[in-house]
């Protein structure tokens, strides 16, 4: 009987997330719906902290199943998760992620639309965040709805059938896999539904331009990847531009200071200079003149340029 009233599989990839994992199992005991209902499948990378035990604590509270998977991509987790699942529903939760009570059943209920092969939304982020936080992704949530062209992976619900139909995520990516994946999912005819209302809130949201540098950096490892893979549709064509631009300004730059101690002239290191900074302007004033949100202008433009460096620096490291 309880197989016949479970709809919906939550699949959680982990590893080492023995502080946040808790919140997040938590979070799902909270759900409006009844608990056999859905499922909670925890597949773990082959954590060396606390992380199982903690999961296991909730193996009275939620129909959770903890299974194991070391040494491969997390798009690999969350295949492995969803080959074992019962649900007709996958619903894909990152450990460091809380959902909100009516997660499952709005997610659901959009699903059941016409037409709609993907729901799920941009993170929410957390009410304590710093100021990187809420300058780059306070309330992106809001502004991510309707049909869009991707959401993330720690926030995706499909069907089981348009799961199996569009052949799951690619575990030779290591990022960029949920953009991939959606992308697959529109090529087959289905829309990406971004609502707010299912957002989740991301606990692992960068708080400092150090933390922001180095999660831009690791999403673009695979971001060249996907984007010439997918060439003539020009997914995730902006950042890759973005990157290579900045690229050129920094050998400019890099020139402009070679010239500067040879021959004591600036121009070149001023014109290099300005060209890396004036498109992050003008990209900073658009989002913040969209957002309504002017005392974030600088903020913003600092972090447009921190995040075209983080991008270049991948660029460096790209391996086809």
């Amino acid at each position: 009987m309880a197989d016949i009233k479970l709809r919906i599989s939550v699949i959680i990839p982990a590893r080492n997330e023995e502080k946040v994992i808790g919140h997040c199992l938590d979070s799902l005991t909270r759900q409006d719906l009844p608990g056999d209902a859905f499922e909670v499948i925890l597949v773990d990378n082959g954590s060396t902290d606390r992380t199982l035990e903690v999961a296991r604590a909730f193996t009275r509270s939620l129909n959770l199943a903890i299974l194991q998977k070391p040494a491969v991509h997390v798009s690999a987790l969350r295949n492995f998760g969803a080959s074992g699942a019962r649900g007709k529903i996958l619903a894909f939760l990152d450990a460091d992620c809380l959902a909100p009570s009516r997660w499952l059943t709005l997610a659901g209920a959009r699903l059941a639309q016409h037409g709609v092969g993907v729901v799920g939304a941009h993170y929410r982020i957390p009410d304590n965040s710093r100021w990187v936080a809420r300058a780059w992704y306070g309330g992106v949530e809001l502004e991510k709805t309707g049909d869009i062209s991707w959401v993330p992976a720690g926030d995706l619900i499909v069907t089981r059938s348009t799961f199996d139909r569009v052949g799951g995520f690619d575990e030779s990516l290591q990022t960029n896999e949920d953009c991939e994946f959606c992308e697959r999912v529109r090529a087959a005819g289905f829309s990406i539904i971004g609502d707010p209302a299912v957002a989740v809130t991301h606990l692992g949201t960068p708080q400092t331009l150090g933390a922001f540098y180095r999660k831009i950096r690791w999403h673009a490892t695979d971001g060249l990847r996907v984007f010439l893979r997918e060439l003539p549709g020009l997914s995730n064509a902006r950042p890759v531009f973005f990157a290579f631009y900045t690229l050129i300004c920094l050998v400019g730059i890099g020139w402009g200071v070679a010239r500067g101690i040879s021959q004591q002239r600036l121009d070149v290191l001023v014109s290099s200079l300005l060209a890396l900074i004036l498109p992050s302007f003008i990209l900073s004033l658009r989002l913040v003149w969209r957002r309504k949100k002017w005392g974030y202008l600088l903020p913003v433009t600092l972090l447009h340029i921190v995040f075209g460096l983080a991008r270049a620096r991948a660029l460096l490291g790209f391996n086809p």
